[in-house]
């Protein structure tokens, strides 16, 4: 690590800033206020109640461990791309298929906003996309700098955690913002039975055995021109329609949200193997470290049409959009109403964006040092043509 880099991090982890506060789910310590365990549980929870109402055919979510993340003050024009990173490191270090993605993804270096930013000056450092480290002057840590999916390919890849890129542009396809929704549910739903194929329909969807789903995938990270969320699952209608599910940094859980999704872990196991446990809880105690391709759609300032927290009730069609507050839950029909207002997104909002990049993870087998080598130039795949 060159020694500008080096020396910033040793000045970061001896302040113990708060700006790099980071949280996962196995750490025996209370949360840091913006972050939200237990949402996703909610969220199923909620998804159900919509079925057996009728207003939902299916729905199948990611890891349900993943947390949400909300930006804070010092980061609240600028930080989602850094949320939606440390909220797939929720996920990515407590998950069990890879567990080694534990250790690539805390030495030498935590998660954390600012500890991201020195990620990607020594990832560039290292030759990784000299086109993205031009446009941003080489420089991120301690800066005001957008970053989206482009950045965070970069940062995941030089530690050796395997993800890809997707393009969507919709003007260039006839199924509009149908591309888009289509490839998620591809991503997030178990392969069809169909022998011979790889593509999930909408029919395959509806025929399912179990109406709400959530599985070992990882959330995915949706960037447009402005702005980016962690795509955490989908929902299907009655009459066929797919929306996705999100957790959006700019729209925080209201209070009796989030203690509602901490209270509800806290009453579950997530046992880990014996490996995974013994690591993960000598780290637990610890305090928190205080320390493109198609090139960056995610370079422009982070949209604030997400900042209103809109209530919505559990139908199947869209409500006049309009900004309003939460009254004070008294029942679980509260928590559901409150966590399906948090976390849909309708196809009218994404279809006002007509480029879209998804980052997602394969969660093969660490890279190796070729495999490295060769990611070093941002690449990506056309998802209008899967």
């Amino acid at each position: 690590m060159p020694s500008r880099i080096m020396k910033n991090f040793k000045t970061t982890k001896a302040t113990k800033v708060t700006e790099d506060e980071f949280w996962y789910p196995s750490q025996t310590k209370s949360p840091p206020h913006n972050y939200s365990p237990g949402i996703i549980y909610l969220l199923k929870d909620a998804l159900k109640a919509a079925h057996q109402k009728g207003s939902i055919h299916r729905a199948v979510l990611c890891f349900e461990q993943t947390v949400h993340i909300s930006r804070e003050l010092f980061d609240v024009s600028w930080g989602c791309g850094y949320r939606n990173f440390l909220m797939a490191c929720t996920a990515l270090m407590v998950q069990q298929n890879q567990t080694i993605y534990f250790p690539l993804l805390d030495d030498p270096m935590p998660p954390g906003a600012r500890n991201l930013q020195l990620w990607i000056e020594h990832a560039w450092s290292q030759g990784y996309d000299e086109i993205g480290a031009r446009e941003l002057d080489h420089n991120l840590h301690n800066t005001k700098k957008y970053i989206g999916t482009g950045e965070l390919y970069v940062a995941f890849t030089s530690r050796g955690i395997p993800c890809k890129l997707v393009d969507f542009d919709l003007d260039k396809t006839y199924k509009g913002i149908n591309a888009l929704t289509e490839w998620v549910v591809n991503y997030f739903s178990p392969p069809p039975a169909k022998e011979g194929s790889t593509k999930v329909s909408v029919g395959d969807i509806l025929r399912g055995a179990s109406p709400v789903i959530a599985t070992d995938k990882m959330p995915l990270i949706l960037q447009d021109d402005g702005h980016s969320r962690t795509i955490v699952g989908y929902e299907v209608a009655k009459n066929g329609t797919v929306s996705l599910l999100a957790f959006d940094p700019s729209r925080k859980p209201t209070k009796h949200l989030r203690q509602a999704g901490i209270d509800g872990v806290s009453s579950l196991a997530h046992p880990l193997s014996s490996t995974s446990t013994s690591r993960l809880n000598r780290r637990s105690n610890n305090p928190p470290y205080s320390v493109s391709s198609p090139k960056h759609i995610g370079a422009a300032a982070d949209g604030d049409d997400d900042d209103d927290v809109i209530v919505i009730t559990d139908t199947e069609s869209e409500p006049e959009s309009q900004a309003g507050r939460h009254v004070k839950p008294n029942s679980r029909t509260d928590h559901r109403s409150d966590v399906l207002s948090l976390c849909r997104i309708w196809n009218s909002k994404l279809g006002r964006k007509k480029k879209y990049q998804i980052l997602f993870f394969t969660m093969g087998n660490p890279l190796t040092e070729n495999e490295r080598e060769s990611r070093k130039i941002v690449t990506s795949i056309d998802g209008c043509q899967w």
